[in-house]
């Protein structure tokens, strides 16, 4: 019965995490694939938000385990991510949300341009 009950659980919860999924022109891309044995489910936004989870069902107990992670940016630009799993077990974070480093890209500063070389700009 405590199966039944946490599958039922886990089976709203997923429900209402696809329910609220991003929709609109905002999407980069989406996936909602049913397999054999679960679900595989992701999606990407235009602002860099994203999420991705596999659900699977156990043959021999009948419990449902999902896996995945989401990640955002953070205002001043910063992305985080969180890996989480669901199970029998409830909902558990396997990372906290902690920054990921992007690729470095240097800064650099330009000295002023020439006037001869502004003036061809213009035409």
């Amino acid at each position: 019965m405590r199966v039944i009950g946490v599958f039922l659980a886990v089976c709203v919860m997923l429900t209402s995490l696809i329910i609220g999924a991003p929709i609109g022109d905002d999407l980069i891309s989406y996936e909602n694939v049913q397999t054999e044995d679960g679900y595989r489910f992701s999606y990407e936004t235009k602002d860099g938000q994203a999420r991705e989870e596999v659900g699977t069902i156990d043959p021999g107990t009948g419990v449902l385990r999902v896996t995945g992670w989401y990640s955002y940016y953070t205002p001043d630009g910063v992305m985080h991510r969180v890996d989480f799993v669901a199970d029998e077990n409830g909902y558990r974070v396997e990372s906290e949300p902690s920054s990921v480093q992007e690729e470095f890209t240097p800064n650099v500063e330009a000295g002023p341009i020439d006037r001869t070389v502004l003036l061809s700009l213009v035409g």
